[in-house]
C-alpha cells in the first residue's frame, strides 16, 4: 500500500501486488484472477499497474469533488453583455478543513514521549517494566494515577493502599498498567473551547474504549492477534474524529450548523487518523485501521485487525457508547463479515459482548 497526498489530503492508495490482493477480495466473478493468471509477468504488471491508476484516478475525483464547487457557465448572448462573474460560494465545512490542512494551518497535537514510549512497550512482547517505571516517574499526574489504580478494589482486592510506585505497579501487573496508561494519555490529548465539542469528546472517548475493550476480546477469542495490540488499535480507530472535533472547534466565526460538521466528520475522519497515526510514527496497521474500519472489505494488508476493530466498532455502538452509521449495523453482529472473516461463532461472541462490557464499566471508572 502507497502513501500518497492529493490536493492536501493524504490517501492510501494500492500498487500492484496490494491491488492484486483487493481484486481477490472483491472480484465475486474471478474473472480478473483468470484474466491474470493467463499473462505473463510484464503482462500482469502491466495490467495491475492500470487498475491501480484507475483507482487512484477514482479517490482524486472523490477529493475534487468534495473540495471544489463547479460554478456553472455564464452563457453569453450573441451580441450581448458579458455575463456578470459568478460570486464565490460559501465554503462547506470539507473545503473549510482541507483548506487549512494544505495551507498547514492546522496544528496536529503531538503523543507525548510517555505515549510514544508506551506504544513501543506494549507492541513488544519482551519489553521490560523497569523502563515503564522510569518513564512514569517523569510525569506527577502519570504517578499519581498509577497509585491510585494500585489502590482501586479492581487491583488491591482488599489489601491496603500501595506504598511506593513500584508496589502499585507490581499490583496492577505490566499488560494492564501499560493499557490503562495509553487509555489515560489518549484521553488528555484534546482540549476544546466550547462545552459541546468536549461533551462530544467525553461521548467519543468512552466509544473509542468500548472499541478498544471489544477489540481485545475478539483477538483473545477468534484470531491469533495479540489482545494487546488489538486494544490498542481499538483505541486510536477514531482519532481523526477527536482531531476534527477540535479543528472545527478552533475554526474562527464558522457557519456550520451541527448536522453539517458531523457529515464532514464522517467523511473524513478516516483519512484525517491515518494522516495522525502516520504523524505519531504508529506502524501502518493503525493507519489502515484508521482509514478502513467502517469499510473493512477495502483494506489493502493488516485484514485481520481491521476486521477486528470493524467489528469492536459496531458492537460498541449495540452496547450504547457510540451512535456512528455503520453498513451493518441492522444486522446480526453473528452476520456482519468481519465475524465470518474472523470465524467467530455466535457463542463466542456473545461471550465477547459480556466480557467486554463489563472490562468497559470496570476501566472507565478508574482511566
Amino acid at each position: 500500500m502507497g502513501k500518497v497526498t492529493y490536493r492536501g489530503v493524504g490517501l492510501a492508495a494500492p500498487d500492484a501486488e496490494a491491488m492484486a490482493g483487493l481484486l481477490e477480495r472483491v472480484d465475486g466473478s474471478g474473472g480478473a484472477s483468470v484474466l491474470l493468471s493467463r499473462l505473463d509477468e510484464g503482462g500482469r504488471r502491466g495490467l495491475l499497474d492500470l487498475f491501480a491508476a484507475v483507482f487512484r484516478a477514482g479517490m482524486h475525483a472523490g477529493v475534487d469533488a468534495s473540495i471544489d464547487h463547479q460554478a456553472p457557465a455564464a452563457a453569453a448572448g450573441a451580441g450581448g453583455p458579458p455575463a456578470a462573474p459568478t460570486p464565490r460560494p460559501v465554503r462547506t465545512p470539507i473545503q473549510a478543513v482541507v483548506e487549512r490542512f494544505r495551507n498547514s494551518e492546522l496544528t496536529l497535537p503531538q503523543l507525548p514521549e510517555v505515549g510514544v514510549e508506551l506504544n513501543k512497550r506494549l507492541t513488544d512482547p519482551d519489553f521490560d517494566i523497569a523502563g515503564v517505571v522510569e518513564l512514569i516517574r517523569r510525569d506527577a499526574t502519570l504517578t499519581a494515577k498509577v497509585m491510585a489504580l494500585g489502590a482501586s478494589p479492581v487491583f488491591a482486592g482488599g489489601a491496603r493502599p500501595p506504598r511506593s510506585l513500584h508496589d502499585a505497579i507490581v499490583r496492577v501487573g505490566s499488560r494492564e498498567l501499560v493499557k490503562y496508561l495509553m487509555a489515560f494519555t489518549n484521553r488528555r490529548l484534546f482540549s476544546f473551547k466550547s462545552s459541546t465539542a468536549a461533551a462530544a469528546m467525553r461521548d467519543l472517548w468512552q466509544h473509542s474504549l468500548a472499541t478498544a475493550v471489544m477489540a481485545e476480546q475478539l483477538a483473545a477469542e477468534a484470531s491469533d492477534l495479540h489482545p494487546a495490540t488489538a486494544f490498542l488499535h481499538g483505541l486510536l480507530h477514531d482519532i481523526g474524529r477527536a482531531l476534527l472535533l477540535q479543528i472545527f472547534d478552533e475554526l474562527p466565526d464558522a457557519p456550520y450548523g451541527p448536522d453539517e460538521v458531523q457529515r464532514t466528520i464522517d467523511a473524513l475522519h478516516g483519512q484525517f487518523g491515518a494522516t495522525l497515526l502516520r504523524k505519531w510514527r504508529f506502524d501502518d496497521s493503525f493507519a489502515e485501521v484508521a482509514m478502513f474500519h467502517h469499510q473493512p472489505q477495502k483494506a489493502f494488508s493488516n485484514l485481520e485487525i481491521v476486521a477486528a476493530v470493524a467489528l469492536a466498532d459496531v458492537a460498541a455502538c449495540r452496547m450504547g457508547l457510540g451512535d456512528e452509521q455503520h453498513a451493518f449495523g441492522d444486522e446480526e453482529l453473528a452476520r456482519h463479515p468481519s465475524a465470518k472473516l474472523l470465524g467467530i461463532s455466535p457463542e463466542a461472541l456473545d461471550f465477547a459482548q459480556q466480557q467486554a462490557r463489563r472490562n468497559f464499566d470496570a476501566m472507565a471508572q478508574l482511566v
